[in-house]
C-alpha cells in the first residue's frame, strides 16, 4: 500500500510496503582513502607478524585497521600494568612515510604520487592530569620513623622523571625558578625588575606573587630538595636518604608497611631514558600532581606552568618510539623494554593511592 497524492494505491490486491535499503554486512561503514588504507593494512600486517598481542585483543568488527591495532595494543599495556586507580596512561600509534611525517587522515589529490610508508611512532602520555594530596600521609611515616617519608617522596620522584614524570613540590620548586624568578634563586630579581627600589611597591608586589618563602613555609624541607644537596644558599639540606629495609623493622602499621613494600619494589627497578622524545618546546606531560594538601601552592604553580608553556611551543609526550614496517622483531623488543616502565607505572599508582587516602 503506498499513499499517493491523498490515495490509496493497490498492488496485486495486497498491501506492499516500502523496505528502507540496508547494506550487507560485509560493506564498511566508513569509507577509509585508498592511501591511508594501504598504510592501516601494511601496519596492521607489520603488528600480526610481530605478535604484538592476542587475536582476542582485536574487535570482532571494525572500519579502521589501524584504530583497531591500537585499541589492541591499549589492551596489552592494560594487561602489563595491571589495573590502576589514579593513573591514565594512553598510548598511541601513527604511521610514517619515507620522510617522517605522518600518514593520517588525508584526501588524495588527482595525479599525486602515492606516499610510501615505512614505519610506525608509537607514543605515550597521561590521559588526564589529576591531583593528589600526599602531604598528610608522608608526615605521618616521617613521625613513624624518621627519615622514612623522605625517602618514599625520594623514590617516587626520582623512579618517575624516566618511567612517568610526577609534578612534585620539588619540582614545583624549579618551575618557579623560571616561570616567576627569571631562572633566579627567589623574586628578589623579579621584583628589582618590575618595582626597583621602592619598598612599598616591592611589598605589594611580594605579598601578591608566588615567594621563596612560601615555598619554605607550605613543605618541610625534605619535601622540596633532593637528599645530600645544599640549599639555594649554601645550608645543608640538613637529611638523607635511609634503608627502606630496616625502616620496615621500625614500622608495625599494615599499610605504612604496603607503602614501605611498593617503594622497595619501585627503587630496585632500573629504568632507563632510552625513549626520551625529541620534542620543541616546554614538557609539560606531568602524570599527576602530587599536592602536599589539596589545592596548595604545588597545583598553583602547575596551573601558571602550563598557562605559561601554553603560549609558546610544548608537549606531553612521556616517550616515543620509531619502527620500522619490515622490521617486526624491533616492536618485540620495544615491547619487552617497556616491561621495567610498566611495573613502575603500577607501582607508582600503588603508591599515590595509598599516600592519598
Amino acid at each position: 500500500m503506498i499513499s499517493a497524492g491523498g490515495g490509496l494505491v493497490h498492488l496485486a490486491g495486497r498491501h506492499a510496503a516500502l523496505a528502507l535499503p540496508r547494506l550487507a554486512e560485509g560493506v564498511p561503514r566508513k569509507i577509509v582513502p585508498g592511501q591511508l588504507g594501504a598504510a592501516n593494512a601494511a601496519t596492521s600486517q607489520f603488528l600480526l607478524d610481530a605478535k604484538a598481542f592476542r587475536d582476542s585483543d582485536l574487535p570482532e568488527s571494525f572500519d579502521d585497521s589501524m584504530l583497531a591495532c591500537e585499541q589492541a595494543l591499549g589492551k596489552w599495556v592494560a594487561r602489563e600494568i595491571g589495573p590502576l586507580r589514579c593513573l591514565r596512561p594512553t598510548f598511541h600509534m601513527q604511521v610514517l612515510d619515507v620522510t617522517g611525517g605522518y600518514i593520517g587522515h588525508l584526501h588524495e589529490d588527482a595525479g599525486r604520487e602515492p606516499r610510501r610508508y615505512s614505519g610506525v611512532q608509537i607514543s605515550w602520555c597521561e590521559a588526564g592530569v589529576q591531583e593528589w594530596p600526599v602531604g598528610q600521609r608522608l608526615e605521618e611515616l616521617e613521625a613513624a620513623c624518621p627519615g622514612l617519608g623522605a625517602t618514599v617522596l625520594h623514590v617516587l620522584r626520582r623512579q618517575s622523571m624516566t618511567a612517568y614524570p610526577l609534578f612534585t613540590p620539588e619540582v614545583a620548586r624549579e618551575v618557579a625558578s623560571w616561570v616567576y624568578w627569571y631562572g633566579e634563586e627567589d623574586e628578589e630579581t623579579a621584583l628589582d625588575m618590575h618595582c626597583g627600589e621602592d619598598e612599598a611597591e616591592r611589598e605589594a608586589a611580594r605579598a601578591e606573587m608566588v615567594s621563596r618563602d612560601l615555598f619554605d613555609d607550605a613543605f618541610p624541607a625534605w619535601a622540596r630538595t633532593w637528599p645530600k644537596r645544599r640549599g639555594w644558599k649554601g645550608e645543608p639540606s640538613g637529611w638523607k636518604t635511609i634503608d627502606l629495609r630496616r625502616a620496615m623493622l621500625r614500622v608495625l602499621d599494615p599499610e605504612q608497611r604496603g607503602i614501605v613494600t611498593d617503594a622497595i619494589a619501585l627503587a630496585r627497578l632500573r629504568i632507563d631514558d632510552s625513549f626520551r622524545c625529541d620534542c620543541d618546546g616546554e614538557f609539560i606531560g606531568f602524570g599527576a600532581v602530587l599536592s602536599w594538601s589539596e589545592s596548595d601552592l604545588t597545583t598553583r604553580v602547575f596551573d601558571d606552568l602550563l598557562q605559561q608553556a601554553h603560549e609558546g611551543e610544548c608537549y606531553d609526550r612521556m616517550g616515543e618510539v620509531w619502527i620500522a614496517l619490515n622490521a617486526p622483531s624491533a616492536m618485540k623488543q620495544w615491547q619487552q623494554a617497556m616491561s621495567p616502565r610498566f611495573k613502575a607505572i603500577g607501582l607508582i599508582d600503588r603508591l599515590i593511592a595509598a599516600l592519598s587516602d
